[in-house]
């Protein structure tokens, strides 16, 4: 039933209710990667938009230097946000609780600062480089519902690879040291190894999150990625439970649909509580 639903969204829906959808799907896979770290490991994470970040401007510089394919800019710009995320998850992972929250914060501005500070990454002054369009059998994936199916692919995957991951004897591990470090360690589980890998899973999930967005918007630029968005993805986790990949799916449609829900309501009943002038 979903699958077909899926299928027809783009036949029924008009161009405006699929960039909804399409939003949502993008959030969902940055939210699967926080919440594996935040939810199943216990790590607290204020930085996840560095990350997506890198992603996108990885996939960005490959494919406007290197004139890259999507399916090669997509897992290059996830495996890249996890190099940067293990490289900042070695010194973090050793402190806990505020501390980490504290270190994962300047993160997000030494990558946000790296990144605007060095032209050969972020393409110039404006810290913007302008993406090409996904093209898939030569055939160019210009319009709300080819995104579509282009986004929806990749959200599909990162869900059955979260619900797989999770199952697995590192997802068993996640949650031993969420639940109880000191007893995890004393069962035989290396528990920095374990957090250290959990942060560059999600790292991972927050760069290919960054170069959707890239290739949604067409342009990798990093004010789509600072402090704000990390605390949205932050909340959409806390929302939609943590722990739960149903629950992230949930959070990430939450946050995203909430303004737009809002919007409209104020304009159908806004005013009723304001004058029209203030509307």
């Amino acid at each position: 039933f979903l699958a077909i639903f899926f299928v027809a969204c783009p036949m029924l829906l008009d161009e405006y209710h699929l960039s909804i959808i399409n939003l949502v799907a993008i959030a969902v896979v940055g939210v699967l990667g926080l919440n594996i770290l935040v939810g199943y490991t216990g790590q607290i994470s204020i930085g996840h938009a560095a990350f997506m970040s890198v992603g996108a401007y990885t996939a960005a510089n490959l494919a406007t230097k290197l004139d890259l394919p999507f399916w090669l800019t997509v897992p290059l710009g996830g495996l890249m946000a996890a190099f940067i995320g293990i490289l900042v998850g070695i010194p973090s992972l050793r402190i806990k609780g505020l501390y980490l929250a504290i270190a994962t914060l300047a993160a997000q501005f030494i990558i946000e600062w790296i990144i605007n500070h060095t032209p050969s990454i972020s393409g110039g002054v404006a810290a913007s480089i302008e993406m090409p369009r996904p093209v898939f059998f030569g055939m160019e994936l210009a319009n709300q519902a080819e995104l579509y199916y282009f986004l929806m692919f990749i959200m599909v995957i990162a869900i059955i690879g979260a619900l797989n991951l999770v199952r697995s004897r590192i997802g068993r591990s996640f949650i031993a040291v969420r639940d109880q470090e000191i007893a995890a360690e004393i069962i035989g589980i290396n528990v920095f190894k374990t957090k250290l890998i959990a942060f560059a899973v999600s790292s991972f999930y927050a760069g290919v999150c960054g170069v959707m967005y890239t290739y949604y918007l067409g342009i990798a630029n990093y004010e789509n990625f600072q402090l704000i968005t990390s605390i949205d993805y932050l909340a959409m986790v806390i929302i939609g439970g943590l722990g739960s990949i149903l629950g992230s799916i949930f959070g990430a449609a939450f946050i995203t649909m909430l303004p737009i829900v809002i919007r409209l309501w104020m304009e159908a009943f806004g005013s009723i509580f304001v004058d029209d002038a203030a509307l």
